[in-house]
Order: structure tokens, then sequence, then C-alpha cells
């Protein structure tokens, strides 16, 4: 299965902003979407797509609420999706998900940041081309 480098880009760009506007907020790009060499499923290079978000000034926030809003929204669209918690007295949440439109995506519901990482599927195409359109 062939997948185009404008469909992937544009997949994890439509995901990460899908999760952003659910969880509101002003929301800023820290990084991409950022092509990236990739190994394709039948062997060879590709290019996938890197998406980072993030917003500071939580004060306010909900972080159980947010992370919640996000799984419900990402279990719709076919994503796989896994909790994890730092230890200590005040855990940090983050959720991971794969699968779907993606090949991963992380929310990390912190205090003073929140940020959304998404990573494309490997598609065909060839970094440095891709690069160089930008």
């Amino acid at each position: 299965m062939t997948v185009d480098p404008s469909e992937a880009k544009k997949s994890i760009v439509d995901a990460v902003k899908e999760s952003t506007d659910a969880v509101g907020g002003e929301w800023t790009v820290y990084r991409g979407p950022a092509a990236e060499v990739c190994t394709r499923s039948g062997g060879g290079d590709g290019a996938r797509f890197v998406y980072i978000l993030e917003r500071s000034g939580t004060n306010g926030t909900d972080p159980a609420a947010d992370i919640r809003t996000v799984e419900e929204l990402w279990k719709s669209k076919g994503i796989t999706t896994e909790r994890f918690e730092s230890g200590g007295s005040d855990p940090l949440t983050v959720i991971r998900g794969a699968d779907g439109p993606v090949t991963s995506i992380g929310f990390n519901a912190y205090p003073l940041r929140y940020s959304i990482t998404g990573v494309s599927k490997c598609s065909d195409g060839d970094v440095q081309d891709l690069r160089s359109a930008e």
C-alpha cells in the first residue's frame, strides 16, 4: 500500500489539530510538520511527518478531564490508547496512541505546559525533496 506524502502530512496535522481543538486554549507550533526519514513496510526509505503543538498557561485546566476528552476523540478515530503516570505524590499524566490515521500520537498534560506530539504513517516521499519544497 502506498501512502502519498501530502496525505501523510495532512493526516497528522488534522489529528493533532483536532486534539488541541478538543482541549481548547491557545496552542503554538513547537515543531513541524517536519519530514523525517522512516522505513516503509516493504523496505526502503520513506518520509513521515512529526508535528508538535504546545500550550503554556494551563491555569484553571483540569488535566484529568482533558486526558479523558483526548482519549475519547482518539478512540473514535480508531487510535489505540494507553495512559501513563509518573510516580510521586502529584503524578504527571500522559496518554499515548497508535494505529488509525497515525503511527503515534501523545498528549502530555503537565501543569505548566501541555503538548501534543504526532507522527504520521510512513509515506513514499523522499525527505530531501520534501524539505526543499517547504
